[in-house]
């Protein structure tokens, strides 16, 4: 639930310590989540509890309250100015960037003058449309007259360079009207941009008549965009493919398996979360909406503690979740709650009130018509396994959700609007809400308690491949990149796969979307299975069920833990395990010595002979086809790589069954080479 670190250990401990026995069985007795939180909430040991000792005493998670500091602004500003002055436009750009995360929201004229610095240093690093795109922020904060004819001329330039020659006739007509307004500008300079200006435009416009006036290509768009399902899509599931349905049964509850054959390397299913977090310690470095890594950050207007991709992915946060978080992130980070509490907060934070107070009147009724990631109802009916949890579990939880609400009520979520003040240190002095928020403790208190328990069992983690720099002449090698753990997000269809120790997918991300894909063939009717954790290949049963059994509550009954599978370094490499080709289904597999000089091989169970020849001739096509896929792999061709192994996959799979050494190589490369179209950055 917690970190050892944080000030929630100590609240939870103290919590913990002070109920006495008749509090304890008073909550026991208690049979809804809404009213577990009204209790709790109300009782007088939370009303009196103060955290300013422990928040005060917490030095990292970043300053509360929530607070930009100029002098801090302007010594990032300082020291990028110095850098310029020694060629440095790499470091240069980067401290513009720290300068205008801290910049107090006030001070519009300074920000402008960074955001035009920074534009410079883009222009020097040759990154024309980021250059361009701080030129736009900087004069819609009213960048100071006087100096406007600079980045009138940088616009000019970057747009010559992108060869938008139109808007290049503009921006130098701006420059030239913009010198009558450079007050601080020597004549003999002034005289000077004038002229090359009007030559620039002379030479622009016989250009373009020349050329028949054509119209500029279109700005680059550096958005990755959306990913996109190819074929059709579930009708009833618009995330999955057509190839994908979901069943139901009593023991598995809802599952995936296969309408049709599935062929290794399949896209089966891309999703947005329905809600994610950005690990605390990638805050200054990923963007807090869609989880890239963000060379070239925007700001919070209001904190220092969250960065930005884009317009777009700002825009996002600050209309809807992080106008609530922005004062209380901090609070959240010095706590030491888990992603998975935070993303309970979130849940709510991203929709309004009013939205909950309307779904609120039908939400154990599972939604109809098809099944949306974005639908809150669809996460409320995840699995939480709440009338399996013992009273202290639940307690335990309940002291999380009683701190999440007081979270609320300090963010203005209870009064529908975020605040627009500083949260006053002696606000924190008690855990106990105001009176007159008592519906919305029972009410969102329950939901984030839901929460709690439905994300224990449904939380993905968002990771990303950290590959090292590229050498000169080199591509960077992807598939030699870290996974590495950013975000924690929900996907709800997703959460509706079930677990394998031999899972037949794989997942990886673009953004913040859910990439999964086939990695070996399923055939119709199939389970399609992810995995939670364990794999086979590296864990022995005992630790995988009792991994399974700790964390998910269920036994794994999967083939490779019905039939005790080797783990891979264990694997019997004497022999190889033909599958029976009698003509008739069979699911015999036939063990064949390596020296075995017999191609007619009889089955003990249908008593029906295999010729293996034709098996062993695919398999000598297998080797070179993995040595050509291995090749491309390691000149980063992965897109090359992937069509061979696949093939590899594809004769292995009508010959042999696994478990054995070469199929999980394979495996283990196709999954690599997927990670490499997924999400990056170099380290």
């Amino acid at each position: 639930m917690a970190d050892v670190v944080g000030f929630f250990k100590h609240f939870h401990d103290h919590v913990n310590s002070s109920l006495d026995d008749v509090t304890r069985k008073n909550f026991a007795n208690l049979e809804t989540n809404s009213k577990r939180i009204a209790y709790l909430s109300g009782l007088p040991l939370m009303k009196s509890y103060d955290l300013t000792p422990e928040v005060e005493k917490c030095k990292s998670g970043g300053e509360f309250p929530v607070n930009k500091r100029l002098e801090k602004a302007r010594l990032f500003k300082d020291e990028g100015n110095r850098e310029v002055q020694r060629g440095d436009w790499v470091k240069a750009m980067q401290l513009y960037s720290l300068s205008m995360i801290h910049m107090p929201k006030k001070e519009t004229e300074e920000l402008a003058i960074v955001l035009a610095n920074r534009s410079a240093a883009l222009n020097h690093l040759e990154q024309y449309e980021e250059s361009l795109a701080d030129i736009r922020r900087c004069l819609a904060l009213g960048y100071p007259r006087h100096l406007r004819y600079k980045v009138y001329e940088r616009r000019a330039r970057c747009l010559l360079v992108l060869k938008r020659n139109q808007d290049a006739v503009k921006a130098f007509q701006d420059t030239i009207s913009s010198l009558d307004e450079a007050k601080n500008l020597n004549q003999e300079k002034k005289q000077k941009l004038r002229t090359d200006a009007k030559l620039m435009l002379e030479v622009l416009n016989k250009g373009l008549v020349l050329a028949g006036n054509p119209k500029d290509p279109k700005p680059i768009n550096k958005i990755v965009p959306k990913p996109k399902l190819p074929g059709k899509h579930n009708v009833n599931y618009p995330a999955a493919s057509e190839a994908i349905q979901i069943d139901h049964d009593e023991t598995k509850g809802r599952y995936a398996s296969a309408s049709r054959d599935i062929q290794v390397g399949e896209t089966l299913l891309i999703e947005k979360p329905h809600s994610g977090v950005l690990l605390a310690e990638y805050a200054a470095t990923h963007c807090q909406n869609c989880f890239a890594k963000c060379p070239i950050p925007l700001g919070c207007p209001t904190c220092p503690n969250v960065v930005f991709c884009s317009d777009q992915c700002q825009e996002v946060a600050l209309t809807s979740y992080h106008a609530y978080e922005c004062p209380i992130l901090p609070l959240i980070w010095k706590s030491g709650c888990s992603i998975t509490c935070h993303i309970a907060l979130r849940m709510i934070t991203q929709d309004s009130k009013q939205h909950f107070k309307e779904l609120t009147k039908d939400l154990d009724k599972k939604p109809i018509g098809p099944y949306k990631s974005n639908d809150y109802r669809n996460i409320y009916n995840l699995v939480s396994h709440e009338g399996k949890r013992t009273k202290q579990d639940l307690l335990h939880r309940s002291h999380m959700a009683v701190f999440l609400v007081k979270l609320l009520e300090l963010s203005g979520y209870f009064d529908t609007k975020p605040r627009e003040t500083l949260i006053d240190i002696d606000e924190i002095k008690t855990m106990g809400v105001a009176e007159r928020y008592r519906d919305d403790v029972e009410l969102f208190g329950g939901l984030i308690l839901k929460n709690i328990q439905v994300l224990q069992f449904n939380a993905h983690e968002v990771f990303e491949l950290q590959c090292s720099k590229a050498r000169l002449e080199q591509n960077v090698i992807k598939h030699n990149g870290d996974s590495v753990f950013v975000a924690g997000a929900v996907f709800p269809t997703l959460a509706l796969f079930n677990h394998s120790c031999d899972p037949s997918v794989v997942r990886y991300f673009s953004g913040p979307y859910i990439i999964v894909r086939s990695v070996k063939n399923i055939k119709k009717g199939e389970e399609v299975a992810e995995n939670y954790g364990p794999i086979f290949t590296m864990t022995s049963k005992e630790e995988r069920q009792a991994t399974l059994k700790d964390q998910y509550w269920f036994d794994c009954t999967c083939e490779p833990c019905q039939q005790n599978w080797p783990r891979y370094d264990q694997m019997n490499e004497t022999y190889m395990r033909f599958r029976c080709d009698s003509g008739q289904p069979c699911p015999n597999v036939l063990p064949v010595a390596h020296d075995c000089t017999e191609f007619m091989v009889k089955c003990g169970l249908c008593q029906q002979f295999t010729n293996i020849l034709k098996g062993l001739k695919a398999l000598q096509d297998t080797e070179v086809m993995y040595r050509l896929g291995r090749a491309a792999m390691e000149e980063g061709k992965y897109g090359e790589a992937l069509k061979k192994l696949v093939e590899v996959l594809k004769l292995y799979d009508s010959t042999l069954a696994p478990p054995y050494k070469s199929y999980y190589d394979c495996v283990q490369d196709l999954r690599r080479c997927m990670l490499s179209f997924g999400n990056f950055s170099i380290a």
